[in-house]
């Protein structure tokens, strides 16, 4: 698979100063952890909260490419919380149902994400699109059931397993045994990085996930914590500022963001309406070695962005030509 490069971009690449990186599905392989939980996690909460009989899964892995392509879903905690409302929900209006039978019961997991897409993406108007849609009786019951801080606690318990008081603070209480966070692949080889060239992190992860996958992946030596901003900053993708402050912390001038989802796309694009846009320029690039794949090429190409590529790798063996 071909890297492309806009043409009007190869001549100002030696002039970069910064790789900025996201880390899931561009530094390590999360269709095995961070995607797996954000399913499971739904078929215990039926199970085990809602008391539905078990006829099959609700919400599958791959599923949870819809909400990223909604938007507004870059922290995997929103993406599960969203998934469950949806189950509550439908159970809400049909507390008789199993599991199979509510997942085939409107609206299905397509028509749902759409909707939420349609008003601006993201958890807020997830809770939105569902209560529009519930009677008096059945918002009660709703709201009685859907718990977020539950939800995320159980996010949390079943991926760090063990490591959960070392990266969330606290020991687990409804999910014991290994946690998924074993099973993410590092997609980096970090002898491409370009020794000469600072390097950064925007994520959705916390900071202490952060700390792991740049302790897993290599990057640990390369990144200094200055130059991260994950979701303990409380500034979220696609919101421009979030580049805006890694900016501010590494002082770059031109930078390219890696990311492999359309909410990182459009945090650069949203960064250049931002005041600190007259200070840099950062490009967008695109890998594909999200769960998408290759699927998204011409979508990002579309959209806008500058660089589409395979992998974190292509791009970083691609610059090792370039930034001589």
């Amino acid at each position: 698979m071909e890297l492309f490069v806009k043409q009007e971009l190869v001549k100002l690449l030696p002039q970069l100063d910064a790789i900025l990186l996201d880390i899931d599905g561009v530094v390590l392989d999360v269709s095995g952890s961070f995607r797996v939980v954000a399913s499971e996690v739904a078929q215990w909460y039926a199970l085990n909260i809602l008391k539905v009989e078990d006829a099959g899964t609700f919400f599958t892995s791959t599923e949870t490419e819809l909400f990223k392509n909604a938007g507004g879903f870059n922290n995997d905690f929103d993406l599960a919380n969203a998934a469950v409302a949806l189950l509550c929900a439908k159970h809400a209006e049909h507390p008789e149902m199993n599991t199979q039978q509510l997942r085939e019961a409107s609206p299905d997991l397509v028509e749902y994400s759409n909707a939420i897409k349609q008003r601006g993406g993201g958890i807020v108007n997830a809770e939105s699109v569902i209560l529009d849609r519930l009677n008096s009786t059945a918002r009660r019951v709703f709201a009685t059931n859907w718990n977020p801080k539950l939800v995320t606690q159980l996010f949390q318990e079943m991926y760090a397993g063990a490591e959960c008081r070392r990266i969330y603070g606290f020991s687990p209480e409804h999910i014991k045994g290994e946690g998924f966070l074993d099973k993410e692949p590092v997609l980096l080889d970090a002898k491409f990085l370009p020794l000469k060239t600072k390097i950064g992190v925007l994520t959705g992860r916390t900071k202490n996930e952060t700390m792991i996958a740049l302790e897993r992946s290599g990057l640990r030596a390369r990144v200094l914590d200055a130059h991260m901003v994950t979701d303990d900053d409380n500034v979220r993708k696609p919101d421009g500022r979030a580049l805006a402050l890694l900016q501010e912390r590494m002082k770059f001038r031109n930078a390219i963001y890696v990311g492999d989802t359309f909410d990182d796309l459009k945090a650069v694009q949203n960064f250049r309406e931002t005041n600190a846009s007259g200070k840099a320029r950062i490009w967008s690039c695109q890998v594909l070695s999200g769960p998408s794949g290759s699927a998204n090429k011409n979508a990002f190409l579309e959209a806008g962005a500058e660089i589409v590529a395979p992998d974190l790798n292509s791009v970083l063996q691609y610059l090792g030509g370039v930034l001589k």
